[in-house]
């Protein structure tokens, strides 16, 4: 897909921050039932969500988009009942987009909340090209692929934040700018 059909996924799409530092955007602390309820509510008429996560782990410590992810939450939050909202097991193959010039990708593992890998873990997410580790954005990520949304994964380091510069091209991407 060009560039310029991934910005107009984008165009309108919710925004969401866990990091709770992103102007306008809906602000969550965790992942949890009010992500699902916006979501699947319809109150997001987009097909697309920026989700904007904290990481660590990062041997940049640098602001890096999802380029893909693993799941290593131990979880799934598409148990229970099926929501008509979309398929039982979503393909989330493609799901991941980066419309947002030069900024570098990473795979994203996905963990349980609080679990922090050791040196020897570290390695072997490494290993396996993991170049990146957050709590909220795997679980989003199977929530908007269930409703058969595109997502734009965003991992701030985790004492880090986002530059002017990065919150103005976010902003401009959803605004269709």
């Amino acid at each position: 897909m060009a560039n310029s059909d991934a910005k107009k996924i984008f165009n309108g799409a919710c925004l969401v921050d866990f990091t709770g530092s992103v102007p306008g955007a809906a602000k969550m602390a965790g992942f949890g039932p009010d992500f699902v309820k916006l979501i699947r509510s319809g109150d997001c008429k987009q097909k697309a969500v920026v989700v904007i996560d904290r990481g660590f782990g990062s041997k940049t410590d640098e602001v890096l988009v999802a380029a893909d992810h693993v799941n290593l939450t131990g979880d799934n939050p598409l148990v229970g009942p099926n929501d008509p909202i979309g398929q039982r097991f979503p393909i989330v193959q493609g799901i991941y987009f980066n419309p947002l010039e030069g900024w570098p990708q990473a795979v994203v593992a996905g963990l349980k909340n609080g679990a922090k890998p050791d040196a020897e873990e570290g390695k072997a997410l490494e290993k396996i090209g993991v170049g990146v580790c957050a709590y909220n954005l795997v679980p989003s990520m199977l929530i908007a692929a269930h409703a058969g949304w595109k997502v734009l994964g965003v991992i701030v380091p985790e004492k880090g934040a986002l530059s002017e510069s990065q919150l103005t091209q976010i902003t401009n991407l959803v605004e269709g700018k």
